[in-house]
């Protein structure tokens, strides 16, 4: 029988993909090549997934980790 995944755990999940994103943007300015820019681009279609979702789900995403304006590190603004 598998194990469900509690919700501390999901959020755990989440925040670790949050925290790998933030590294992504850092590496990408350290060394702006194509392979870290897409990377960087990667994390935030991803990030942006998970955040619409909790948002249809009335979920309040800072409880799952993500910082007020999180977005604007990734898109530069």
């Amino acid at each position: 029988m598998r194990k469900k995944m509690s919700a501390a755990e999901m959020r755990y999940v989440i925040y670790r993909v949050i925290k790998n994103g933030y590294d992504s943007i850092d590496e990408a300015k350290e060394d702006p090549c194509e392979f870290n820019k897409g990377r960087k681009m990667a994390y935030y279609e991803v990030l942006d997934t998970i955040y619409n979702q909790l948002d249809i789900y009335e979920q309040d995403t800072k409880n799952f980790g993500y910082p007020e304006n999180w977005d604007k590190a990734f898109l530069g603004k």
